[in-house]
Order: structure tokens, then sequence, then C-alpha cells
């Protein structure tokens, strides 16, 4: 009877152990995609400049010459007003490392700002008073070259290049724009270099890509399946991802509409996909991609695609960046968020900094 009873024990310690073993050996359930609020400055603030790199440094810009940075990936933030700029929108920004970052207004004056000492002395590198210049969007090749651009003067799109990473700007010949075509600044990101070439995504009468491959000397135009023909409709942003553009947009007067507001948009045979992808995608003011996912915002909420497209948040928000590591997110109200992808384990630590910052 004692052997026996022993036998008994012995398989249900085996048991035990064993089912013990597969759960310590388990790996821990990935939670997410999910949005993280960050910071919320108040209502009378919108943020749609954003900028995020090495990782850690994050900057954002927006109205009342609003101007803030996180060196901590987006733990502890410090904010100030640019010198000279109170009624500013800064929607553009662009921040090279921890201390190097420059500040582009839209609207009537233009402003671009730099700093070389996070933000404790800035210097006022290019003015235009003209009411006719409205300036849309920043990017860079790299620490030196970079361009600025904005709504067409004259029949072409303003364009703006510096070589010394911010602080001497030159114009230089933009692409010729048709009749009622223009550029939006709601997020910034109607202007990229990636894989050698500069491009511009446009709306208005007409929704088109413009690319580049010598640095905006010579341009080339296509026609872009996206809804068009009135102010509020077109192309406001897009990034490059797996191989092709992600091109998204759609008409601000109604988010919650779709509208075929997001393509696909492969540059070397000009093929277009993704219309039923993207076919519930509301009106959307940034995209960006992030390892094997993207992130769409606009001020209907937020989504992400995989193979398919999944909603995020209800949150209104205008802009993305993606410093390498994270996926941050601005917006009206003084938003600024960070989208978490990890274990649970990682997200209640991340959520306990927040708590105790």
């Amino acid at each position: 009877m004692f052997d026996r009873h022993r036998g008994i024990s012995l398989i249900l310690c085996t048991a035990l152990f064993a089912l013990c073993t597969l759960s310590c050996n388990k790996p821990e359930q990935i939670v997410g995609p999910l949005l993280i609020p960050l910071y919320d400055a108040g209502e009378e603030y919108s943020f749609r400049g954003l900028h995020a790199v090495h990782d850690s440094v994050v900057v954002v810009g927006g109205s009342k010459g609003s101007f803030g940075y996180s060196l901590d990936e987006g733990i502890h933030w410090e904010f100030s007003q640019l010198p000279g700029a109170p009624e500013s929108q800064f929607r553009s920004i662009w921040a090279h490392n921890h201390s190097r970052f420059v500040a582009v207004s839209a609207g009537a004056p233009s402003y671009i700002y730099f700093t070389e000492d996070r933000g404790t002395n800035w210097t006022r590198v290019f003015t235009d008073t003209a009411q006719s210049t409205f300036l849309d969007g920043i990017t860079f090749a790299n620490d030196t070259l970079g361009w600025v651009f904005g709504d067409p003067v004259d029949g072409r799109f303003k364009l703006l290049k510096t070589v010394d990473g911010g602080l001497n700007w030159t114009e230089i010949a933009g692409p010729s724009a048709i009749d009622g075509e223009a550029a939006f600044a709601a997020s910034g990101s109607s202007i990229l270099f990636k894989n050698s070439t500069l491009s511009m995504v446009t709306g208005g009468t007409v929704s088109r890509i413009h690319t580049s491959a010598d640095g905006g000397e010579t341009w080339a135009a296509k026609w872009l399946e996206l809804p068009q023909g009135l102010p509020s409709q077109g192309a406001f942003a897009h990034d490059w991802h797996d191989g092709h553009y992600i091109i998204v947009g759609g008409d601000y007067l109604f988010d919650t509409a779709a509208l075929g507001n997001a393509l696909e948009y492969n540059p070397e045979s000009a093929y277009y996909s993704g219309a039923e992808k993207f076919k519930d995608l509301p009106y959307c003011s940034d995209v960006v991609s992030a390892g094997q996912n993207v992130y769409f915002t606009g001020t209907a909420g937020m989504y992400y695609a995989d193979s398919v497209l999944h909603e995020l948040d209800t949150t209104a928000m205008h802009s993305l960046a993606y410093s390498g590591k994270h996926v941050f997110t601005s917006g009206p109200k003084g938003r600024i968020g960070r989208v978490f992808l990890g274990t649970e384990k990682a997200l209640n630590e991340w959520k306990q900094l927040l708590n105790v910052r």
C-alpha cells in the first residue's frame, strides 16, 4: 500500500514539475499596440510638429510658438516659447541629435529657427513675410543636407535647401504646380527623403507625388488615386515601407469617411495597391513605418496595419514619428503619446516610470 501511494505521489510530482517547467518556459504574451499618454499641455495647444531620433530623442512643435523636447523616450519634457514668435505655429520640427534642432513655422510670416544648445539659444535663420508663403514640411538626407518646402508661388512649389544642417537656407526652384494644387502642413510629413529620393505629396485640385533623384534639381510627377478636387482633399503625408511608399490623406472636412484614403505606390513599376486593405481607413494626416507595422493617425483616431488593418485608439492625433525604437504621436489639446508594443512586464515597468516621474 505504501509503495502504491508512493508511486502515485511520484507521478503527481512529476506532472506538477512538468507543468511548472512548461509555465516557466512559456514566453511572455505580447500586448499592444497600445497608445500610452505621455504629456498633456492643455486645450490651447496643438502639436503638429514632431520628430524622433536615436531611439530616445523626441521634439514637438505647435501653436503659440511652442517647442518641447524629451531625451528619455518621452518620460520627462522641457517646454519653451520660441523668441519673437508667440503667434507662430511650428508644424515642422527636426532633431539632428540631442541638442541640434530646427523649427519651421507654417503661415505668414514664415520663420525657420535653429539651435545648437537644445533651445537655450535660438537663432532665426530664415524669414519670409509674404502672405503667399506657407511652409509645409522639412526633411534631411543627413546631418547637413536638408530641404523645407511650401505651397506654390508663381506656379512652383517653394523649396529651400540647406547644406549646413539648417543654419543657412537658399531658395531653389521647386516642382511646377497645377493651378489649385497645394500641400498640407497637417503633420509636416508631406515631404520625405528616403532611398536617395526627395519626394513631396500634394492635394487640392489634384493629388500628386513629386519625386527628385538629384536633390531637387529635376522633378517627375505622378497622379495619385486619392480624393482630390477640393481644397480640403488630397495626399497629406507619406512614408517608405517595404520597398514602396505608403501615401495617406482624404478629406479633413469629412474625417470619419472612408473615401479611399490610403494607397501603396511602387515608384519603379508605378503600380498602385492597397485599396482593399485600407478601405476602412478614415482621413489620415500622418503615416509612419515601424518594423513590420505601419501606423496611421488623424482626427478620427489611430490605426495600424500588418497583414490587415486594425483600430488602435479613438484619440484624435495629428502626427507620428519613429525613433528607431518607439513610435511617438502628438495632436490637439497638447497631447503627446507613445505607442507601446511589448510584454506585459515591460508595460507595467513603463507605466511605473511615468507615475514616479
